[in-house]
């Protein structure tokens, strides 16, 4: 385990941070992103002396925070971490599927351990300082992690935790183990006459890290090829290793007749130590030492331990090997003591303390923290949330919007993932369960999203139609609408504005296709006209559309104009037609004229017809106070049109 790390200093280069009397204020906003600008600090004097009129324009900068989560090589553990997640989450709403916490609590370290196995492949060599410190943050996270596991996820009868504690320890301190088959895997000085302890310089300090681990079998097995194994001091010890009572949680001795064999085991032991047995050898005799549990031993333990963890462990073995879980915090402090001041305590030191204190709302709390941008946080929380190891609520040391440390480190984790231009998606399964929060977070930051292909488009729209955030869905159709109307796509624009139900765009569409057809006489995208949907029916605009488009087919069939009348007749009752239209919609009138026989309106919808003329012709006037030619000769078409309809219908009157 490493201590802290001290990240590079960053200069800001703006002139506002150069003035003695400006300091630097600023806020945390997001998961890893900081609002700095400078502030100029007044006094009294300056206060008294300054006239208001100080207008010096300042930067708002806006730092972000490099995360490793972001980087190609640890971007896996998000992916595959974010499926476990689902999965979990998914067996918890069925009664019928597993929700072990211990085998999910395993399947997210095999996650980490496969991250870390990807680092060290592409950083072979080490020389990429960067991979380096990802490699160690993700191994402590791992070790730390584990420990939480063996004492709160894994049951064991009794109480009694060295077991696993060594289980623990052997895992993520493998230095004894990988030198002692270094030793045993060379066959040629076993079969020279070269002394083991000679050839591998390592030798002792590898019999004593496997007897400092509890693997008493390997380090029996390397005293058995010393080159003075036949000797008695290495015969005793050998027979003291071969004859050390092991306890087993499972059908092994109860507690109180194991304790009596190890400390009678141990007595004797300490007899031969005690009568100068071992001391021709002293590495031996230092070993033994060990064994026995002797106080002068402590300094030479402390040495071969890189950490307090493993001294913690050691200790436990050859003093308190039926120790209880409870026991384990004064055991954890004397032992941090032997390496630090609390002073000196890391974020490593403190987060085991709690574990071992069995204090988790602290431990959760000071997680958060860690420099994993709340990949740990998040999901080990949630897991202990889950076997009910935590409380639902408690007091967050923030400012936050619930006290529910699982829904909040939830919540705060999405967020930060939606950030992130392609685990987004990932970021959106997090959100999906943070009760109602987290959907106002997601339909916000959903819409947000930049619009960068047509793939990303399709994405977004299925997971709000899926949660049915029907305001997303709107917000994004309009942007894409609007990208559409830009580039003169008008027939794809509104394509976007009917998928989105979006009223007011499509009204304004509808206004373009209508001032379109008055330019040019027809309607463009008539495939799209035809197939409005519903959209019909929340945009007066496209109503008249969709009826306008009905009445020119049946008139232009030449078969219909019976119906063809009526709808006419309804377009200008129902007054949905815009007033720039209403001109074009009247000069429609004169299709009618084609026949002096046939008269398709009555006096009724003759006078309605003349009615919505004059409506056209008064509010010409009120906007300009001289007509154009062109729009008198339309007038004056209309009237004659009108002229000759009434003068049909009142003669085919008068001939009934």
């Amino acid at each position: 385990m490493s201590k802290t790390i001290v990240y590079d200093t960053l200069s800001i280069p703006d002139p506002s941070f150069i003035d003695d009397e400006v300091r630097m204020l600023g806020s945390w906003y997001g998961m890893s992103n900081v609002c700095v600008f400078p502030t100029k600090m007044s006094t009294p004097y300056n206060n008294q002396n300054s006239s208001g009129d100080n207008k010096t324009e300042t930067n708002i900068i806006h730092l972000k925070h490099k995360t490793m989560l972001f980087d190609p090589k640890v971007r896996q553990l998000v992916n595959e971490s974010s499926g476990l997640f689902q999965e979990l989450q998914t067996n918890v709403d069925d009664p019928t599927k597993s929700t072990d916490a211990l085998y999910y609590s395993r399947k997210y370290r095999a996650i980490l351990s496969t991250c870390i196995l990807a680092i060290e492949r592409s950083n072979s060599d080490k020389s990429n300082e960067i991979y380096n410190q990802y490699k160690m943050l993700l191994h402590n996270l791992q070790l730390i992690w584990h420990l939480c596991e063996v004492l709160y996820l894994v049951t064991v009868p009794g109480d009694t935790i060295l077991n696993n504690l060594l289980d623990w320890i052997k895992i993520h301190y493998e230095n004894a183990e990988n030198q002692a088959s270094v030793i045993t895997e060379n066959k040629i000085a076993y079969l020279t006459d070269e002394n083991v302890e000679e050839k591998f310089t390592f030798y002792w300090d590898t019999v004593i890290g496997l007897v400092l681990q509890g693997n008493i079998d390997t380090a029996r097995m390397l005293l058995s090829n010393h080159s003075q194994s036949d000797t008695e001091p290495f015969i005793h010890a050998i027979k003291i290793l071969k004859s050390m009572p092991t306890y087993s949680i499972y059908g092994g001795l109860p507690v109180a007749e194991y304790t009596s064999r190890f400390k009678g085991w141990q007595s004797s032991a300490k007899t031969k130590l005690e009568c100068g047995v071992f001391l021709s050898d002293s590495n031996l005799n230092d070993v033994m030492k060990i064994i026995c549990g002797d106080p002068d031993a402590t300094s030479l333990i402390r040495s071969h331990c890189s950490t307090w963890f493993q001294f913690l462990v050691a200790q436990l073995i050859y003093t308190d090997p039926t120790v209880k879980k409870h026991s384990l915090s004064l055991y954890a402090h004397r032992s941090v003591a032997k390496y630090y001041e609390e002073s000196e305590y890391n974020h490593m030191d403190t987060l085991a303390l709690d574990l071992f204190d069995g204090d988790l709302e602290a431990f959760v709390k000071k997680l958060k923290s860690y420099p994993d941008s709340g990949w740990s946080s998040t999901h080990l929380t949630n897991l202990l949330h889950l076997c009910d190891k935590i409380e639902p609520e408690f007091n967050m040391s923030e400012e936050v919007e619930n006290k529910n440390p699982n829904e909040q480190y939830l919540l705060d984790y999405g967020v930060f993932l939606m950030t992130h231009h392609s685990l987004w998606q990932a970021g959106v399964t997090y959100l999906d369960h943070c009760s109602a929060v987290g959907k106002g977070y997601l339909s916000v930051l959903l819409s947000k999203l930049e619009i960068t292909s047509d793939l990303r488009v399709s994405k977004i729209l299925h997971y709000a139609t899926a949660r049915r955030l029907h305001n997303v869905v709107s917000s994004v159709c309009k942007v894409k609408g609007m990208l559409c109307l830009q580039k003169s796509r008008i027939g794809e624009a509104l394509c976007w504005a009917i998928r989105g139900q979006d009223s007011a765009f499509a009204t304004h569409l509808g206004d373009l296709y209508l001032k379109n057809y008055v330019q040019s006489g027809y309607f463009a995208n008539s495939d799209i006209l035809d197939n409005l949907g519903s959209i019909v029916v929340t945009c007066d605009r496209f109503m008249f559309i969709g009826k306008y488009i009905e009445f020119l087919k049946k008139l232009t069939s030449g078969k219909e104009f019976n119906e063809a009348a009526l709808l006419y007749i309804e377009l200008l009752r129902s007054n949905i037609c815009p007033e720039y239209f209403r001109l074009t919609l009247l000069m429609d009138v004169r299709l009618f004229v084609r026949d002096s026989k046939e008269c398709y309106f009555n006096i009724a919808d003759i006078s309605l017809i003349t009615m919505r003329l004059d409506d056209v012709i008064m509010v010409s006037n009120e906007e300009c106070e001289t007509a154009d030619e062109c729009f008198l000769n339309k007038v004056k078409d209309i009237r004659h049109a009108i002229a000759q309809l009434l003068s049909i219908s009142l003669l085919k009157t008068k001939i009934v």
